[in-house]
């Protein structure tokens, strides 16, 4: 028996509240044009399996009366419903349910997102060596959700776009610490000052001590989630929170020489390499984990241990070599611990930091930017 095509209003509604009217297959809005942007309706309610003997994946079973329920349509695009029917073998019955599932899935986070949850996100990108900043507002929207909706349809950039210059010289560090600060204070500041940015979801790809620079800037004060780019899987998500991973503190068992901090996190940085430019009697401070490597941070919850840790440990650098000293910083931490680093520290508590960066083809660690709270 011939199934009816006919699918009820009340279905129709159903599914394009669902799809948000979006082709469910390319995502492309489906109630108006691409090109000239006139108000049209381009949507098919198309049959996952099809309403007829012979139609599209038919052969698959059907219970009897739910050729036209919501549970077996999908709301597509011309080109899209053409697609599938067209190449029914490679659109199969349990590739386009995946497909409803997980596209009708993500319009439910996104549009239950209230209004208390969004949030201004803030790129900032320096060319790393010759490597420049792979920052997109794409990806970041995408690292956000489902916690937190973009409330702007651009991001908040800083960093400069092309930039020339690359981090083998003084003139770098000057020209981009100068850049840094200038647009924060023309870009951040008067939204946090008025009040029309509630939170900031932040993005930071830079050398680590502009990153500190960055975070410095932005303190803690303002309600802010800053995001780590991780290499497995390639994107900015946070991920689940890994088994027995925790940080290392190591004190120098005499305070006597000028004070240098290392963060081996994300790769192992040995003592001498501090003392080859702070001398012999360098007071060596640590925080690592059991086994650095460049891939460490995962989850919310180890950036928020690492603030945990590094907060009393700058109080206790500060006892032990008296608050007129200079705290130097070698890093070797994820993105995002750097970012984090530069918010904790307090302008009228702690030492002012001299951060330096290691550049291979420079021989070493080479002084980057001072961040001077006696001034």
């Amino acid at each position: 028996m011939t199934k009816s095509r006919h699918i009820t209003e009340a279905i129709r509604c159903m599914l394009w509240g669902r799809s948000a009217g979006r082709c469910e297959f390319c995502n492309k809005a489906v109630s108006f044009h691409p090109d000239t942007k006139e108000t049209v309706n381009l949507a098919e309610a198309a049959h996952i399996i099809g309403f007829s003997k012979d139609g599209p994946r038919s052969e698959d079973e059907l219970p009897e009366g739910l050729a036209n329920d919501i549970t077996n349509l999908m709301l597509l695009c011309g080109d899209c419903h053409k697609t599938i029917d067209k190449n029914r073998a490679n659109y199969p019955t349990t590739v386009l349910r995946t497909m409803k599932e997980a596209h009708e899935h993500r319009i439910a986070l996104v549009t239950g997102i209230g209004p208390n949850r969004q949030s201004h996100i803030v790129l900032y990108g320096a060319n790393v060596g010759l490597h420049s900043s792979p920052l997109t507002y794409g990806k970041a929207a995408h690292a956000m959700l489902p916690d937190w909706q973009p409330a702007d349809p651009s991001a908040i950039q800083l960093g400069m776009i092309n930039s020339s210059f690359h981090d083998m010289t003084e003139q770098f560090w000057q020209i981009e610490d100068k850049q840094l600060q200038s647009m924060f204070d023309l870009q951040i500041r008067p939204r946090l000052a008025s009040g029309t940015a509630q939170h900031l979801s932040v993005f930071g790809f830079a050398p680590q001590p502009l990153l500190m620079r960055f975070g410095f800037l932005l303190s803690d004060i303002p309600s802010a989630e800053v995001y780590q780019l991780h290499r497995e899987p390639p994107d900015w998500r946070w991920q689940d929170h890994p088994d027995g991973c925790d940080y290392v503190v190591q004190e120098p068992v005499a305070a006597k020489g000028p004070p240098a901090l290392i963060l081996a996190l994300s790769a192992t940085i040995a003592d001498d390499r501090a003392r080859a430019i702070l001398g012999a009697e360098a007071s060596i401070w640590r925080i690592t984990i059991p086994t650095p490597h460049n891939d460490f941070l995962k989850s919310r919850r180890q950036l928020q241990r690492f603030r945990e840790v590094i907060r009393p440990l700058m109080n206790q650098i500060k006892l032990r070599h008296g608050e007129n000293a200079l705290l130097h910083v070698f890093p070797a931490a994820p993105l995002a611990i750097a970012v984090e680093f530069g918010r904790i520290i307090m302008p009228k508590a702690d030492l002012s930091l001299r951060v330096y960066d290691e550049n291979k083809k420079l021989g070493g660690f080479v002084r980057a930017l001072d961040i001077d709270l006696r001034s």
